[in-house]
């Protein structure tokens, strides 16, 4: 099994909390602690997002459950960020989780791992509470979002293998930060800016990258088949690959497509029932403008009468 006994390189986590250098981050006690803290931090970062935005009149004027969505938004963005940053580092500077995508790990892609649980932890009690307290569901960020959660603490914490998958593959978040300054700027009613054109493009072709990084991931698999299906246990195997398959065969083209589609349509997506709220408003309010005129003109043909 390829695994180092001391902290490698100078990996971000190292960089930021040098501290890290002396713990055993295989360690049970380790990864709960790490994910714990993960998932406090990204609380945190709702609740200050949702206190630093009621300062615009933009977000004042949305939809409850259009506030809860922005502010889920700043937290998706957040980690998005942060979390390519850590993956990244193993694409471009450290090749070891590719040497054996199956048993291949080090000290930070542990720590990175339990970060990951922590995010998704968050993010799938607050997606049910939300899908509970406004009676909606998206099927596609539920089977996302319940298969990372499960993958990744099942693979990679628990039989601690699969991090070239859990770890590496997690750059698929590299969209996230776009996508939601995508969704922020159609609600501050920037969708005609240059601004948001260009990072609507921008968004587009990360998710192509998206697809290139899932073909990697299973052309990876099929030239280390021996060593997949000698070592992977067969739930581990099956929550893997099922994650794999469906973000590459439905949610990746799914969302793509409606990227692509929002670039010429600017809509939300997500709040679909907003939307026609809004048109439905509009053509109301373009029906009473319209009586009114007829009523004017009435009235007018009486007077003259």
């Amino acid at each position: 099994m390829v695994q180092l006994t001391e902290f490698e390189g100078d990996h971000p986590l190292l960089r930021l909390f040098p501290a890290l250098r002396e713990v055993d981050a295989r360690a049970t006690e380790t990864k709960l602690v790490v994910a714990a803290c993960a998932t406090a931090v990204t609380l945190a970062t709702f609740l200050l997002s949702y206190l630093v935005s009621f300062n615009l009149p933009v977000f004042r004027a949305l939809k409850t459950k259009e506030k809860v969505f922005w502010c889920l938004s700043v937290v998706r963005s957040t980690f998005g960020a942060v979390i390519v940053v850590l993956s990244g580092w193993y694409w471009v500077m450290d090749p070891t989780l590719s040497q054996d995508v199956v048993k291949a790990t080090t000290q930070t892609s542990f720590l990175t791992a339990s970060i990951i649980v922590g995010f998704f932890v968050f993010e799938v009690t607050a997606l049910a509470i939300s899908d509970v307290v406004f009676h909606t569901f998206d099927p596609a960020l539920f089977a996302h979002h319940w298969l990372c959660l499960v993958g990744c603490s099942t693979m990679c914490l628990y039989y601690e293998i699969g991090h070239f998958f859990g770890i590496q593959g997690v750059m698929l978040e590299m969209t996230t930060p776009f996508s939601c300054l995508c969704w922020v700027l159609l609600k501050s009613k920037m969708a005609h800016t240059t601004l948001w054109k260009c990072n609507q493009l921008f968004l587009i072709h990360l998710f192509h990258m998206r697809t290139i990084i899932e073909g990697y991931m299973l052309l990876m698999t099929y030239r280390q088949w021996d060593s997949v299906i000698a070592n992977m246990p067969v739930v581990v195997f099956v929550l893997l690959y099922t994650q794999v398959v469906l973000q590459f065969v439905w949610l990746t083209p799914n969302w793509t497509y409606k990227k692509t589609s929002q670039f010429f349509n600017p809509i939300d997506f997500n709040h679909t029932d907003t939307e026609k709220g809004t048109k439905g408003t509009s053509r109301e309010k373009s029906g009473k403008d319209h009586s009114t005129e007829h009523s004017s003109g009435d009235s007018s043909h009486v007077k003259t009468s």
